[in-house]
């Protein structure tokens, strides 16, 4: 008896324990609501300190969440490559030749689109200017025969010297980075940052598991198991997404790009290869990215010969919806597992939001809300249904009196 009045009295005090405590969240959460909207400026400007104080934390998380995705990759690949030698057994090496590996693949993807980018526009700038030299008389004497009053026009293009102009435009590029660059290195804490992002990655990337397994101690310690399970499958969930689209993105580039190019090469249009990279880097941006490189190719032929570009028109089209229909389904398909309709609402949310970037980022963000919503909207309706099967039904009324 005395027993069950001691255990009677603890859940007393455990019932009043857990009640101040959820009395005190309350009375506590309002005052600092109060304090935020009363003094949002010192607020957010202790927000900015801190992110200020940890930027090259963050950073390098960001860095090290996109560095993981060809890392990954490469560290399977030799996994799988010596997997016979060493058999149930995780070979340490690979881990830092992987990310060396990844390094080293992101530096020459970079050099060699320098190399083609940059000789290729310097050619074709030049290309255009002779091309406009002697397309130039020809449109004058045309307008004149027609009637058109050219003195003006004439004036106005004797003050242009195109060569000097069209040799700034091909020299832009360099310049641009060697202002940026200068500046960068000019500024001590942009490169300390940037320092201290890549070592903080490198970390991350060379002890990740450790990493992964201190988070679910601290997550399951100090959550509730259901809340921690939960914050583990959206993390996993976004990284599967962000890693199948980005791996599937690059893929798809580079197929799109090299047909481009053998399709032009074909067709024996100029500026192939100049197409085929601007092809290449603009298909990471969804729908708009196509309609560039497509537009600067256009104007580049027409500048050679009006009908080529009706043909590279053509051609551009044909090899994008050959990739459309038939490549892009296999390499990318349903990999964030979103319909048209929620692409197109992805990117242009995504647009509006953050320009350029938002338009990439937001289709895989928005496939991990919409996955979530999915995963929750099902688990609901089985709980409804399991609830409906459990309900006893109600006796039927019958139609009539039975007959005694």
């Amino acid at each position: 008896m005395g027993a069950a009045w001691a255990a009677a009295g603890c859940y007393e005090e455990y019932k009043m324990d857990k009640q101040m405590k959820q009395v005190a969240a309350i009375v506590f959460g309002g005052i600092g609501f109060y304090f935020a909207l009363t003094h949002f400026q010192v607020l957010a400007g202790w927000i900015a300190r801190l992110l200020a104080i940890f930027l090259p934390v963050l950073v390098g998380g960001i860095l090290a969440f996109f560095l993981n995705v060809p890392m990954s990759g490469i560290e399977r690949g030799l996994q799988r490559a010596f997997a016979s030698r060493k058999k149930n057994k995780r070979t340490k090496w690979t881990r830092p030749v992987s990310l060396v590996l990844t390094f080293l693949c992101i530096i020459a993807v970079f050099a060699v689109g320098v190399s083609m980018l940059v000789p290729e526009l310097s050619r074709s700038v030049m290309a255009v200017y002779e091309q406009i030299q002697l397309s130039l008389p020809k449109l004058l004497d045309w307008m004149q025969q027609s009637g058109i009053d050219t003195g003006m026009l004439e004036a106005q293009l004797a003050l242009i010297d195109f060569k000097e102009l069209l040799g700034q435009v091909a020299n832009s590029a360099g310049t641009v980075m060697g202002t940026v660059m200068g500046a960068v290195t000019a500024t001590v804490s942009v490169f300390s940052t940037a320092l201290f992002s890549l070592v903080v990655a490198i970390y991350i990337l060379m002890d990740k598991e450790n990493l992964s397994r201190q988070c679910k101690k601290l997550l399951f310690a100090y959550l509730r198991p259901d809340d921690a399970r939960l914050i583990l499958h959206v993390c996993n969930l976004t990284r599967d997404i962000f890693s199948k689209f980005l791996s599937g993105q690059v893929v798809e580039s580079l197929v799109l790009g090299s047909l481009m190019f053998v399709a032009l090469s074909l067709a024996k249009l100029p500026y192939a290869s100049l197409i085929a990279v601007l092809t290449t880097v603009c298909a990471f941006i969804p729908y708009v990215g196509a309609f560039i490189s497509c537009g600067i190719g256009v104007l580049l032929t027409l500048m050679v010969n009006p009908m080529q570009a009706v043909l590279c028109l053509v051609v551009y089209q044909v090899v994008q919806f050959i990739e459309n229909q038939f490549i892009y389904p296999r390499v990318v398909g349903s990999s964030v597992g979103l319909s048209a309709l929620w692409t197109i609402v992805a990117v242009l949310v995504g647009g509006e939001a953050m320009g350029i970037l938002g338009m990439i980022f937001f289709i895989p963000c928005t496939a991990v809300i919409y996955t979530l919503v999915r995963e929750g909207t099902n688990r609901r309706l089985e709980r409804l249904r399991a609830a409906a099967a459990q309900t006893p039904a109600e006796p039927e009324t019958p139609d009539q009196t039975p007959e005694n």
